[in-house]
């Protein structure tokens, strides 16, 4: 796994690097320069001369999390504004998943794209899984990977056979060579996905099939038993 992280920044003038000081915002821990190797969890605000490192780059590019999310790592790293205009790190762990770019649901089925984030690419036939929270069996359907792309599809009526509570849930893998990967969308800058994006709603007989994105950014399906008209 990658460590060598580099922060690099662009001055309106010329100036030392080495005179950029990281201070870990919990501990009061202290880093001199640009050199990220072996940062501690958490966010790290910048300074530099003794002041604050104001920017006005937001830190966030899409492509860019993407390509870096391209490289196999443990820890990710991401620049940021903070509300006060000062540079910042944040510090967290990662494991690899698929980040997910795109989700169709209709049909009967529910099909899934994706890039493989903070891990090795695979090549050859895979398996999109649906894992119940309580219960049922998983099930599973065709997929693939090329490289960093990956791509399956499930049938809902399955999910949906034998449902006796009024509302189950089931997180979605892609799972190849027997190890299951998450499927998230944690690159992108949208917060509070749970609320904000909404897919299609299936039909099986009463049971409501629709994927959701969980609290902590995880592609899910919800199935819920509706009441009939009366």
């Amino acid at each position: 796994m990658r460590d060598d992280d580099t922060l690099r920044i662009e001055w309106p003038e010329p100036a030392d690097d080495t005179e950029v000081v990281l201070r870990h915002a919990e501990t009061g821990e202290e880093r001199s320069g640009t050199d990220l190797t072996g940062l501690r969890a958490g966010i790290w605000l910048a300074s530099h001369r003794g002041e604050p490192l104001a920017t006005d780059d937001p830190g966030f590019s899409l492509d860019d999390l993407i390509a870096y999310a391209g490289t196999p790592r443990d820890r990710e790293i991401r620049a940021f504004r903070t509300s006060a205009g000062i540079l910042a790190l944040t510090v967290r762990e990662v494991e690899p998943y698929v980040e997910v770019t795109g989700v169709v649901a209709d049909g009967g089925v529910i099909e899934v794209e994706g890039l493989v984030a903070y891990g090795a690419p695979y090549e050859g036939a895979a398996r999109l899984v649906a894992v119940p929270r309580k219960g049922a069996e998983p099930v599973s359907g065709p997929a693939t990977f090329g490289g960093r792309r990956f791509g399956g599809s499930v049938l809902i009526e399955p999910m949906a056979d034998g449902q006796a509570r009024k509302r189950v849930f089931w997180d979605l893998h892609a799972e190849v060579d027997g190890v299951r990967l998450p499927l998230a969308a944690r690159l992108d800058d949208v917060a509070e996905k749970k609320a904000k994006v909404r897919f299609p709603a299936q039909h099986v007989g009463q049971i409501r099939v629709r994927p959701y994105y969980t609290d902590s950014d995880s592609l899910a399906v919800a199935l819920s038993v509706e009441e009939e008209a009366a």
